[in-house]
């Protein structure tokens, strides 16, 4: 079992902080890492500004992101059937305002943490994902989630990602979805990079992903190759198609522009690490994006990863809500992101050879796919029944005519005790997909 804290993970010696204000951090890194028991040794980036563009293009008067595709993620369509009803999200930030006149209704709650900067910021991001469907402003991707806060900062002093996603985790069931609206900096890159660069980040996210929770994360506004990045120890950590390549199985976020076809927006992170992509610029949400704290403040100039982002995180939403409805069961963290970032169903951006920041989720399409197949769980439990039916007669044999002596012969009790066990899965299987709610 991890430990509940980064705390725990310092004092029992995975990670051994260093803290100073006259040290030379990156000196006394590679000095470290240098050390024949040293795995790596780095220097946390700190807090910086969170992962949105302010300089955004002209303002759009509406939530076009929630469109039929190609020009959004034909949310409109997909939450006439679910909207995200029961499915827990957590979004981590720094700040927000919660009294909001379109999130007050929402009742979200605070998981950990304080309130300390980029309110307007926070506020942005949680209007594209759960804002109230009242007369004010806009409507929210998931209305009907579950919406928590978790806060990097966790005192007004104290800033740490990695304990704030473990924070949230434990507060968190198999199957909600955490997004992570941070990014960092880092001594080998030459902008903004994904938190999970830094160790105890990746291990938290890891963790998170390993308990069956969705994560959402921003891929960072810092116009970098991803798959050139490399950390202090020279490996390329975030390139699918190298060795070093570590995977924490989160959901990693691009930004494109927000008309057809997408194209990469300039200060995106991009490389193979990168799954969907959304909007990343004219999204119109609660919130003045940045530093506001009014309670009646909108925009439709927020942007970057950070906007992108909440987006996916609504899709995922609205696909586990279906999930639960649909099949009576909520996703793991690799099926949904496969579903997420499947090339065959959702939106190709303009230039996927060179863009590099996968596909944006078509809801629709990938409800109808899942609909179009609603028979393969019948099939493989019906096939898991005959085969047990072919495993336990006489002779108890994989082949119709095999001896003791032929291949394939394993013995009667074994054999029979295959078969058994199969036929019960199967009608086992069955039983359980005669009691889900019928197709919609």
């Amino acid at each position: 079992m991890p430990p509940k804290s980064v705390e725990t993970w310092h004092s029992g010696g995975q990670y051994a902080p260093v803290e100073g204000i006259r040290l030379d951090l990156e000196n006394v890194a590679r000095t470290v890492r240098a050390c024949p028991n040293v795995e790596t040794a780095y220097v946390e980036g700190g807090p910086v500004p969170p992962p949105v563009d302010p300089s955004d293009d002209p303002r759009n008067a509406n939530q076009g992101y929630q469109d039929a595709a190609p020009t959004g993620i034909d949310a409109r369509w997909a939450s006439g059937r679910v909207d995200g009803g029961g499915i827990g999200f957590v979004d981590l930030v720094q700040g927000w305002t919660l009294n909001h006149e379109d999130l007050a209704a929402a009742n979200i709650t605070i998981v950990s943490g304080v309130s300390r900067a980029y309110h307007g910021h926070g506020t942005a991001v949680l209007g594209e994902v759960v804002a109230v469907d009242n007369t004010l402003g806009g409507i929210g991707i998931a209305p009907r989630a579950i919406p928590r806060v978790v806060s990097q900062w966790r005192t007004a002093a104290t800033y740490n990602t990695a304990e704030a996603i473990l924070s949230a985790v434990g507060a968190m069931s198999y199957g909600d979805v955490l997004l992570l609206e941070a990014q960092t900096s880092y001594s080998t890159a030459s902008g903004f990079v994904p938190v999970e660069v830094e160790q105890a980040v990746f291990d938290a996210i890891q963790f998170a992903t390993s308990q069956g929770i969705i994560v959402v994360e921003a891929g960072a506004n810092g116009s970098v190759d991803l798959d050139a990045f490399q950390d202090v120890s020279g490996k390329k950590i975030l390139n699918r198609n190298s060795s070093d390549f570590h995977d924490s199985g989160a959901i990693m976020v691009g930004a494109a522009s927000s008309t057809v076809p997408h194209q990469r927006l300039s200060f995106s992170n991009y490389g193979s690490r990168i799954d969907c992509y959304a909007w990343g610029q004219n999204i119109d949400t609660s919130g003045d994006g940045w530093t506001g704290t009014a309670t009646n403040l909108y925009t439709s100039t927020f942007g970057g990863t950070s906007g992108a982002s909440p987006i996916v995180t609504g899709a995922a939403l609205i696909l586990q809500s279906r999930g639960v409805s649909r099949f009576g069961s909520r996703y793991s963290p690799d099926v949904l992101r496969a579903l997420l970032s499947n090339t065959s169903v959702n939106t190709a951006s303009a230039n996927p050879s060179t863009d590099h920041i996968g596909v944006m989720p078509n809801l629709r399409a990938i409800i109808r796919r899942q609909d179009r197949f609603w028979w393969y769980p019948y099939l493989a439990w019906a096939w898991m029944i005959l085969i047990g039916g072919l495993l336990i007669p006489p002779g108890g044999t994989f082949c119709i005519k095999c001896g003791v002596l032929d291949p394939g012969y394993v013995g009667d009790p074994v054999v029979n005790i295959l078969g058994v066990v199969s036929i019960v899965l199967g009608i086992t299987g069955l039983a359980r997909l005669a009691q889900q709610p019928k197709r919609s």
